[in-house]
């Protein structure tokens, strides 16, 4: 059953290109406007090629490195408000003279974290001049660019980590020539030239540095917590934690930061091919809402969108919207076992893999099943996911609008929804949607890319939030660990701060 909600039907603008997993010249858009580049094209049969790990023994892991030092003066309880203005709409833009950035993220001391491209600063609690590094570090010290030298394409996602540190996600190309097996040193097939696209994209970890002065790389993370590493755990960085053979999460498009819960500190990565959940240094990668296709040899094909829209649910299930599909994963406290789809003889007694319990299309836009899709599947270009107090979920995308649905999975069938009764949430004036973030009080706030920040009461009124200036919204964060909560809303690079939702 499908219902219109909040205004005339506005017409939607499908996109139909029919490139799936590398193979158009036909790219669509993201959030920023850039083009999207085409989605790889994963081995047919496989979910990164059969586990190899060249005859070689393992290793016992490193460290995840150094403790969590905890948040400045530790010893003092911390204020219930948090550490910044709680006027209830205040623009931290213009009160920090802070320039346009492309991303900002909040870590677990409240440190405010930003990013231009190869600038990275932090806007410490407690201080009113952001710090920014005086180089550029890491995967961005060689300069962006497609040359054999450059460590990255682009940059344009950041998460708070633990106190004063931070995660920044780059981007790569995507289809690396000759194929995404890559050969571990040692092993016949061995190409230096090719080994060094395993240290292209992927995150860094960075930190403040010791004396106070300079944003430093703490670490570009390479300690899979998967059944599969090189010999001598080269920092290579993010590769397939079931084959490090395999590197094919190279570009981050997306993150989101656990706030709360059992979880809380770990950060997911959305990329190019699924989800990295990152815990630490250490991390598992990774996870895709994907479906199967037939190919002429008579193999199957997998499809797996690029990940721009990342949530989490009001129990800390991390919810996924990729190019085609959303899914609900619940997480599990086995960080090695949680790249598995389903549980395995090797797992350990009671320890648990991590299962979706959704993992589907959205009807209204994207109708029938994954047999019948064929290459013939649109994409949605989904860049949103989360679900409100009152446990609708609510999913939005570039051209295919907003939607509202209920997740009653028919038992044991997470593809299949029961009496879903999809919404369609109108009265923005558009059809394209780029972030969502759900408060305490019931309301979703509602970013667009061209017509500002709305909010949906929790009276399911669609009403423009005030004072928010500037079309483009990049970014919504919610942190619900300060009372009253705070939304940071990153609209033309520019930073509001909303409290008391």
């Amino acid at each position: 059953m499908i219902r219109r909600l909040l205004g005339a039907s506005v017409g939607v603008a499908v996109l139909v290109a029919a490139w799936a997993c590398g193979g158009s010249d036909k790219p669509g858009t993201d959030s920023t406007g850039e083009p999207e580049p085409p989605v790889p094209e994963e081995d047919a049969g496989t979910d990164g090629g059969p586990e190899d790990d060249g005859g070689t023994q393992e290793p016992e892991p490193p460290d995840s490195g150094p403790p969590d030092s905890g948040p400045p003066d530790a010893g003092e309880p911390p204020k219930p408000e948090g550490p910044w203005p709680t006027d209830p709409l205040t623009n931290y833009s213009s009160k920090y003279a802070i320039p346009k950035v492309v991303a900002m993220g909040v870590d677990a001391a409240h440190n405010l974290w930003f990013l231009n491209r190869d600038r990275i600063g932090v806007l410490r609690a407690g201080t009113d001049k952001v710090l920014w590094n005086s180089q550029p570090i890491g995967q961005a010290s060689r300069g962006f660019g497609t040359s054999s030298d450059n460590l990255a394409t682009n940059s344009r996602v950041i998460c708070g980590g633990k106190a004063g540190e931070a995660y920044v996600g780059y981007e790569a190309i995507n289809d690396i020539p000759g194929g995404q097996r890559i050969a571990g040193r040692g092993e016949a097939d061995f190409s230096e030239e090719r080994y060094l696209e395993f240290q292209k994209g992927d995150v860094d970890a960075v930190a403040v540095s010791d004396d106070g002065t300079d944003i430093v790389l703490r670490e570009h993370l390479f300690r899979s917590k998967g059944t599969s590493r090189p010999s001598r755990n080269e920092p290579i960085g993010i590769r397939n934690s079931n084959d490090f053979h395999y590197d094919e999460d190279r570009s981050v498009y997306s993150c989101v930061r656990v706030m709360q819960g059992p979880y809380e500190g770990e950060v997911y990565v959305g990329t190019n091919h699924g989800v990295t959940r990152i815990r630490g240094y250490e991390y598992s990668s990774h996870r895709h809402p994907a479906y199967w296709v037939s190919t002429p040899t008579g193999g199957r094909s997998q499809r797996a969108g690029y990940t721009f829209g990342l949530g989490l649910s009001k129990e800390g299930h991390l919810l996924i919207a990729n190019d085609w599909k959303i899914g609900i994963l619940p997480p599990n406290a086995a960080l090695e076992w949680w790249d598995s789809e389903e549980r395995k003889p090797e797992m350990p007694a009671g320890v648990e893999p991590a299962l979706y319990t959704l993992n589907t299309f959205v009807d209204p836009v994207n109708p029938g099943n994954d047999e019948t899709r064929g290459e013939t599947a649109p994409f949605n270009f989904w860049r949103a996911f989360q679900q409100t107090a009152d446990g609708y979920y609510y999913v939005g995308g570039l051209g295919t609008g907003l939607w509202q649905f209920q997740a009653n999975p028919q038992r044991h069938n997470p593809s299949k929804l029961v009496d879903s009764d999809y919404v369609r949430i109108q009265g923005a004036n558009t059809d394209d949607y780029t972030a969502l973030a759900a408060t305490r009080d019931g309301s979703l706030f509602v970013g667009t890319a061209d017509h500002g920040l709305w909010r949906l009461t929790p009276t399911k009124q669609l009403e423009k939030v005030a004072g928010v200036s500037g079309s483009k919204v990049q970014q919504l964060i919610y942190d619900a660990r300060v009372t009253p909560g705070a939304l940071y809303a990153l609209v033309d690079g520019k930073l509001y701060v909303l409290r008391g939702y």
